[in-house]
């Protein structure tokens, strides 16, 4: 394996990360990502290692010792600052981020990303340890041009279209529109996370991914999820094709989405690690 350098050009040195979440669809192809080129220590904290089983056995792997997996639920498990503090680094992924949930269970969504969140920040702040927040591009809201008559010669202009992190305004549905519950708690625990920076130090990096598909993407209606759920817009055409079914699409055709294959993410991830 060859030594990886850092943006300065100077060897990266072994460090040990704590990763929440490391057994969903981007935290395992981080951990393969981190196991394959980097000297890295991962302890991988989740309630399932399905997508990882590949990474923990057998002993005879090149990384074996590298990678610990801990079965732990975040929100009930005394063992989380322990092992937050035995890291010099902790990535959190652990959400509810699939829009079948928003809709059908607003308190779970809201908890997962806001409530069960805090205890991470609140370890990494005391005990002086960077952490990697997995927020989302939701946080950025609609754009203005979404708000427009459809008659409206602005619709033209490509501004209106456009969102900039540190000036577009954040517009978001209503309260009884309850799709809005994940990016609402999205951008309360980003908020909270930026002003543990400002008052008390915490280093930290923020990522907002947008939609980021490959392999072991969650999910497929009745396959890898709930029967009547409504996954990713990705996900959604693998139903239909698999279905012999028409693709359905958002506003006729007329919605956009951004992808970036979860290859690509990963190697933007590590130049932030």
């Amino acid at each position: 394996m060859a030594a990886r350098m850092d943006l300065d050009g100077r060897p990266i040195k072994p460090m040990t990360i704590c990763m929440i979440g490391a057994g969903g669809f981007i935290g395992s192809h981080l951990c393969e990502k981190l196991m394959a080129e980097t000297p890295h220590k991962v302890l991988a904290l989740d309630v399932y290692n399905d997508k990882i089983k590949h990474l923990l056995e057998p002993d005879s792997l090149p990384w074996a010792g590298r990678i610990e997996f801990h079965r732990i639920n975040i929100k009930h498990d005394s063992r989380l600052e322990g092992l937050i503090k035995m890291a010099d680094l902790t990535i959190n992924l652990a959400a509810i981020c699939t829009p079948a949930d928003y809709n059908t269970r607003p308190l779970d969504t809201i908890y997962s990303n806001f409530i069960d969140a805090l205890p991470v920040v609140k370890y990494c702040s005391e005990n002086n340890k960077r952490l990697i927040h997995f927020s989302t591009c939701e946080v950025y809201g609609k754009t203005i041009g979404s708000f427009l008559p459809k008659d409206s010669p602005l619709l033209k202009d490509p501004a209106y279209y456009v969102l900039k992190e540190d000036t577009s305004p954040c517009i978001f549905g209503s309260i009884e529109k309850q799709r809005w519950s994940y990016a609402c708690a999205k951008q309360l625990i980003e908020r909270l996370i930026y002003a543990e920076g400002a008052e008390n130090g915490l280093d930290f990096t923020i990522v907002r991914p947008f939609n980021w598909i490959g392999p072991r993407m969650d999910f497929i209606p009745g396959i890898d999820g709930p029967s009547e759920g409504v996954p990713r817009v990705l996900a959604c055409f693998s139903n239909n094709l698999l279905r012999r079914e028409p693709l359905k699409l958002v506003d006729g055709g007329q919605s956009q989405r951004t992808f970036v294959y979860i290859k690509d993410a990963i190697e933007a991830v590590l130049l932030m690690i």
